[in-house]
C-alpha cells in the first residue's frame, strides 16, 4: 500500500510593501491663507453693525428725501392754486358783477334820456346820455375781458347777440323821440319810442340780465370751489408733512439713542443737529400750511363774498332805479314796475354793510315815495326833475349817493380781499426752496456724523 502524500504547501505570496501614510497637505503660510482663516471671523465680529449704520442712514436720507419732495409739492399747489383764485376766478367773478351793474344801469339811463325828451330845462338828458355812454363803453370792456378770461363761449356770444338787439330797439326808440319837437303832455315820448323801449327792456331782462347773472354766479361758484380745492391741499399737505416728519424725527432719534450705547458716546452730533432741524421744519411748514388754508378761507368768506353781495346790491339799485323811470314811461305797466322796485329795495335793505349805506338807502325810499306822489297828482314835469335832476332831494342825486356808497363799500371789500390774497402769497415767500436747503444741510449731517463711524470698521 502506497504511502500517504502531504498536502500541497500554500503559495507564498508576493511581497508587498505597505502603503506608506500620505501625510496632509498643508499650504505654506501666506496673505490668501490669512485672508481664508480670518474672514469668517471678521464677518461674525463686525458685518451687524455697519449693515445697521448703513441701514440707518439709508432710512434718514429717504425720509430727508420723502419730506423735501412733499414741502414741495405742498408749496407748488398752494402757489399755483392762489394764483388761479387772484388772477383767474376773482376777476372773472369780478368782471362778471360790474357787468350786470353796467347792463341794469344802462337801461336805467335809456329811460331817463326818453322821460325828459328834448325839453332839457325840466331834467338833465345831458347827463343820462354820458353815463348811457359810460355805461355801454363798461359793457364792452368787461365782455371783452370775460371772454379773455376764459368765460363760456356760449354765454358771451349769447350776451354780444343780444346786446345787438337792445342797442338796435334803442337806437329806434331814441330816433322815433327826438323826431317829435314838442311832447303834448311832458314826460311821455311817442308811441313808437315808448314800444321800442319796452322791447328793449325786454332783451335787458329776459337776456342780457340772466345771461350776466349766469356768467356772475359760475365765476362765483368756480371761486369758491378752487378756493375750497386750494385749502383741502394745504390741510392734506399739513397731515402729510406731519406724519413723514414726526416718523423720520422718531428714526433719527433712534438712531442716536443706538449710536450713543453702541459706540460709548453721549451724543453724535450730526444726527442731534438733523433732528432738531427736522423737527422744527415739520412744526413750521404744518403751521404754515395749515394757516394757508385759513387766510383763504378768511379771504373768501370775510371778503370776497361780501364783495359780490354789495356788486349784486349795486346792480339790484341800478334796475330798481329804472323801474322808477319805467313807472313813469310806461303807466299801462305801472303796477308791474312799482311791484318791481318794492321787492328790489326789500333785496336792498339786506345788503346794508354800514351806517352810512342804510341812511342812503333810506332816503332812496323817500324819494320813490315822493316821485309816486307827483305821479298820482299829475305834475309829470316834476317828475321828470325827480328822476333826472342832480340836486339834493333830487331822486337821481339822491340815487347816485346811495349807489356811491355801495360801491366804496364792495371797493373796500374787494381791496380787502387783494390784501388778504397778498398775504397769502407772501407767507409763501422762500418756499419750498428754503426748506429744501435746509434739508440739504440735514443730509450733509447724517453722512459726516455717519462717515467716521463707518471708518472705524473700515480701518480694522
Amino acid at each position: 500500500m502506497a504511502a500517504p502524500t502531504a498536502p500541497p504547501a500554500p503559495p507564498i505570496p508576493a511581497y508587498a510593501p505597505a502603503p506608506p501614510e500620505v501625510a496632509p497637505i498643508t499650504p505654506a503660510p501666506g496673505r490668501a491663507s490669512r485672508i481664508r482663516l480670518r474672514l469668517p471671523r471678521r464677518l461674525r465680529q463686525m458685518g451687524a453693525v455697519p449693515a445697521r449704520l448703513y441701514g440707518l442712514v439709508t432710512v434718514v436720507l429717504i425720509g430727508l428725501v420723502a419730506l423735501a419732495a412733499t414741502i414741495a409739492v405742498g408749496a407748488g399747489n398752494a402757489r399755483s392754486g392762489l394764483t388761479e383764485i387772484a388772477h383767474t376766478s376773482a376777476p372773472r367773478a369780478h368782471n362778471a358783477a360790474d357787468l350786470y351793474f353796467a347792463l341794469a344801469d344802462l337801461d336805467a339811463q335809456v329811460a331817463n334820456v326818453l322821460v325828459v325828451g328834448l325839453n332839457e330845462d325840466i331834467g338833465n338828458r345831458q347827463l343820462a346820455l354820458s353815463q348811457l355812454r359810460l355805461r355801454r363803453a363798461e359793457i364792452t370792456e368787461h365782455l371783452q375781458e370775460l371772454a379773455a378770461g376764459g368765460a363760456p363761449a356760449e354765454t358771451v356770444r349769447a350776451l354780444i347777440d343780444g346786446l345787438a338787439r337792445y342797442d338796435a330797439f334803442v337806437a329806434q326808440a331814441r330816433l322815433a323821440d327826438e323826431q317829435v319837437q314838442v311832447r303834448p303832455v311832458v314826460g311821455r315820448p311817442p308811441v313808437a319810442a315808448l314800444n321800442y323801449f319796452a322791447s328793449a327792456t325786454g332783451v335787458l331782462h329776459d337776456d342780457l340780465l340772466k345771461a350776466a347773472d349766469d356768467l356772475g354766479r359760475n365765476a362765483g361758484d368756480k371761486l369758491a370751489a378752487d378756493a375750497d380745492a386750494n385749502r383741502t391741499q394745504a390741510r392734506w399737505a399739513a397731515l402729510v408733512i406731519g406724519l413723514v416728519g414726526a416718523v423720520l424725527v422718531v428714526i433719527l432719534i433712534i438712531g442716536q439713542v443706538w449710536s450713543a450705547r453702541r459706540f460709548r458716546r453721549v451724543i453724535a452730533p450730526g444726527l442731534a443737529a438733523a433732528t432738531i432741524a427736522v423737527a422744527a421744519l415739520t412744526g413750521t411748514a404744518a403751521v404754515l400750511f395749515t394757516d394757508h388754508a385759513s387766510r383763504l378761507h378768511d379771504a373768501q368768506t370775510k371778503a370776497f363774498d361780501p364783495f359780490l353781495a354789495l356788486a349784486r346790491a349795486r346792480a339790484t339799485a341800478s334796475d330798481a332805479n329804472a323801474d322808477e323811470s319805467r313807472f313813469v314811461l310806461l303807466p299801462e305797466r305801472a303796477r308791474e314796475f312799482a311791484g318791481g322796485f318794492d321787492r328790489k329795495q326789500a333785496e336792498l335793505g339786506r345788503a346794508v354793510p354800514n351806517q352810512g349805506v342804510a341812511t342812503r338807502l333810506d332816503t332812496f325810499r323817500r324819494d320813490d315815495g315822493a316821485l309816486r306822489a307827483a305821479v298820482a297828482q299829475g305834475r309829470l314835469d316834476v317828475v321828470v326833475g325827480l328822476t333826472t335832476g342832480v340836486a339834493r332831494g333830487n331822486l337821481a342825486f339822491d340815487f347816485y349817493d346811495y349807489q356811491t356808497a355801495l360801491g366804496q363799500a364792495a371797493n373796500a371789500k374787494n381791496a380787502d380781499f387783494e390784501s388778504r390774497t397778498d398775504s397769502a402769497r407772501n407767507a409763501l415767500t422762500g418756499w419750498p426752496w428754503a426748506p429744501i436747503g435746509v434739508l440739504g444741510a440735514c443730509v450733509v449731517l447724517v453722512l459726516a456724523g455717519a462717515r467716521p463711524r463707518l471708518r472705524e470698521y473700515a480701518d480694522r
